[in-house]
């Protein structure tokens, strides 16, 4: 009986990630990147329980431990220098690692495991019934096609996928410098404007610097460290490391539906939001891997991906919900009610309910840590 073949549109992170569990759960794949060398720029991602179980069913675990750094403490300090928020992390695993690295690694993992990489081919739409269309007139067709293109994805608004694609009112721009930090991950807060400071090499730190689009400083590259050391007086020994960066206004992509027939959307084309739960790629990683399970156990492809979203949509939605309305209170909190934001958070940190909520949709919408099969935890 010959293997069900699958087409994806785009090589980054949740192409490569679908790839890797589909070829893992005996399909066989073929993936279109409009670029000669599909490649990540090097800020970094944070992987939770919810993805990292997927890395090591993939066989990339250690790997991903001894490149990255896996992190203590997450915290989150105010104004006045207090620590409002604060989450031991000895119990469960955070990793903070390089995107390329996260990047290179799925990407071996889906070729080892005899996926195909075909570059420089432009994607520019994609049929309900399984057909992947290229720039200058040539169809590929497969039993299954995915969409991994990205915010600006041609196979979602071909299908007429799309019911929001807004920019949000921040934005960021993502850095890496060299590290001096210990493995903690520290967000520092300063009126409309937000620094996240956090190991992810040996010899790297990653960090986001975030605040209001409509301020051109915000967004101004090279990094305006005499801007953002007025911001955080005490971070000037990180910007004075800053060298190089990328900025890019934070979007939120919400859809009618991630499935068109036999054709699916994932990752930033289904979901993109606003980084501050380090989710994206997460999330992305996860769903790619309930995907495969899901369809390596159907005939019908359009059936299983029907239960594919019905499956992984409803957390998913929740941290992005969750994840948009925390960069709105970042950059529309009116600065004099700061104190007043600082008491909110500390005390949604404490309370037991929205503590244990807060907690459970951070890491994705999983419990910490996350053990068996990922489809019946993600259906519990």
């Amino acid at each position: 009986m010959s293997r069900k073949t699958v087409a994806i549109a785009g090589a980054g992170i949740a192409g490569f990630a679908a790839a890797a569990a589909l070829t893992r759960h005996g399909f066989d794949v073929r993936i279109y990147e409009r670029s000669e060398d599909p490649r990540e720029f090097g800020a970094g991602i944070y992987l939770k329980e919810n993805s990292l179980p997927v890395f090591d069913a993939l066989g990339l675990g250690e790997r991903i431990a001894n490149s990255g750094v896996r992190i203590k403490s997450a915290r989150i300090v105010d104004e006045t220098g207090k620590i409002i928020v604060g989450r031991p992390l000895d119990k469960e695993r955070l990793i903070v690692v390089l995107r390329e690295e996260v990047h290179g690694s799925l990407r071996d993992a889906a070729l080892a495991g005899g996926a195909e990489l075909i570059t420089g081919k432009k994607v520019i739409g994609a049929s309900r019934d399984g057909a992947l269309f290229l720039e200058g007139g040539e169809a590929v067709t497969a039993d299954l096609v995915i969409g991994a293109d990205g915010v600006h994805s041609k196979v979602r608004e071909s299908l007429g996928l799309t019911k929001t694609n807004r920019l949000l009112g921040d934005g960021a721009t993502r850095v890496v410098i060299p590290r001096e930090e210990e493995p903690y991950s520290t967000e520092y807060w300063s009126g409309q404007h937000r620094i996240g400071v956090v190991p992810c090499s040996k010899d790297l730190t990653y960090c986001f610097i975030i605040g209001p689009e409509r301020e051109p400083r915000v967004k101004a590259l090279p990094l305006d460290k005499e801007y953002w050391t007025q911001q955080f007086p005490h971070l000037k020994h990180v910007f004075d490391r800053v060298t190089d960066g990328v900025h890019h206004a934070h979007p939120v992509i919400t859809c009618k539906s991630w499935v068109a027939g036999r054709t699916a959307i994932i990752g930033d084309a289904a979901h993109a939001q606003p980084p501050n739960f380090g989710q994206g790629a997460g999330v992305a990683i996860v769903s790619a891997w309930q995907m495969a399970e899901v369809l390596s156990q159907t005939s019908d492809i359009a059936q299983g991906l029907q239960e594919w979203e019905r499956i992984a949509r409803p957390r998913i939605n929740m941290v992005q919900r969750l994840t948009t309305a925390y960069d709105i209170a970042g950059y529309k909190w009116p600065t004099a009610l700061a104190p007043v934001r600082s008491r909110l958070f500390n005390k949604l940190s404490k309370v037991p309910l929205t503590a244990r909520k807060w907690e459970f949709y951070w890491r994705g919408g999983t419990e910490a840590p996350l053990p068996g099969n990922l489809m019946d935890k993600a259906d519990a």
